[in-house]
């Protein structure tokens, strides 16, 4: 089948990352497209305008609970898009490969894909609340795409001011969110990623920062820090934490982004810009929180930056489809090249609770007049 003038055109970008969507009336991808426009251009896709092949086309059809179903008979596997420690964030799925073609179901909604490597299309349709679904498949195409082309993806928030980014990167539970809305709550800054950040080599050598659509997932001693975020989290008042995991991985929520986007500013969409200052949290129970220089030779500070650079190619549920393959190999040197360079920017550790002030933040970070709000 080709698109027809009964199908929407829209073209997706991303730094370089280029997915084209055929969407047909009846299919409801708002949703989908609220999420990811904080950071993926939308337009409409005009025919010969593209000066690049997409990586994929996608197809979206109206919802049908029969269609894009493997042929009858097919054997199936469970397997998930997503599993997290959140049932929130799982999503599980049934998966079959027939005739070169992969078939997955979600579970949960009955959204369907078909992927078909050969002609590079991949056939959805999406079944009641699968928005986050749509959203699945977009991210996980170009996070894999721009790998295959040399990005380097940092386990990072990153807070954005005036042309510039301060990355916050560390383990799941170090406290990067937490340092990420101090640093829009008291100074200034904008949220430009919630959860990992895209790095660039440009031809010139340096490296700048893109940001990347996350649904916000908070833990308890975060959300209570900020007036408003218990309500848009869903969190009474009479609601107490688990011994220990105010401050810890577990026992995070789930925050509906379009609210969290009005108590929390997004920088603007699809900047690309140079990293100012790095800081590596350690945030937990304590009386006083201390913002100290980062020690150690720059070959270690570029093994802590390494140590936190993750994939999507990696992990128990990252060949969920085979519609990529792998060729991260060939980027290796330029990916150990940018975090090298990173190693050489201004950084610092945070420890205690995690609350910054014109005392404890160095002059680099705080910004020309020093003045937490």
């Amino acid at each position: 089948m080709t698109a027809t003038t009964e199908y929407a055109a829209l073209r997706l970008d991303f730094h370089g990352t280029h997915l084209d969507l055929e969407v047909a009336p009846g299919a409801d991808i708002d949703g989908a497209l609220a999420f990811l426009s904080t950071h993926l251009v939308a337009e409409e896709a005009k025919p010969g305008e593209s000066d690049r092949d997409p990586v994929a086309t996608l197809r979206v059809h109206a919802p049908d609970p029969e269609r894009l179903a493997p042929p009858a008979g097919t054997a199936t596997e469970d397997i998930y898009l997503r599993k997290s420690a959140s049932e929130f964030f799982t999503v599980p799925a049934r998966r079959a490969a027939v005739d070169g073609r992969e078939y997955l179901e979600c579970v949960k909604t009955g959204s369907r894909f078909r992927f078909d490597r050969a002609a590079r299309v991949i056939d959805v349709t999406l079944g009641a609340g699968g928005h986050m679904d749509l959203v699945e498949l977009v991210r996980d195409l170009v996070l894999k795409h721009q790998e295959n082309t040399g990005a380097a993806v940092l386990h990072a928030t990153a807070a954005y001011r005036d042309g510039e980014v301060v990355l916050v990167t560390g383990a799941k539970g170090a406290g990067k969110s937490t340092v990420l809305m101090e640093l829009v709550e008291h100074f200034g800054y904008q949220v430009l990623s919630g959860d990992k950040t895209v790095l660039h080599e440009l031809p010139d050598g340096s490296v700048v920062a893109a940001g990347w659509p996350d649904y916000p997932h908070l833990g308890y001693g975060t959300i209570a820090k900020y007036p408003g975020l218990k309500e848009i989290a869903g969190i009474g008042d009479d609601y107490t934490p688990a011994e220990g995991h105010a401050f810890s991985p577990l026992g995070k929520f789930a925050v509906d982004p379009l609210p969290f986007r009005d108590r929390f500013p997004s920088a603007p969409v699809g900047v690309r810009v140079a990293v100012a200052a790095l800081l590596h949290p350690a945030i937990g129970p304590g009386e006083r929180t201390a913002v100290e220089p980062l020690t150690g030779s720059r070959e270690e500070h570029a093994e802590v930056l390494r140590a936190n650079v993750e994939s999507a190619f990696d992990g128990a549920n990252a060949g969920w489809h085979h519609y990529l393959d792998d060729h991260r190999a060939a980027h290796a040197a330029q990916r150990d090249r940018i975090t090298g360079i990173l190693s050489g920017v201004p950084a610092w550790t945070v420890t205690g609770p995690g609350d910054l002030t014109t005392e404890n933040v160095p002059p680099a970070i705080a910004g020309p007049a020093g003045v937490a709000r």
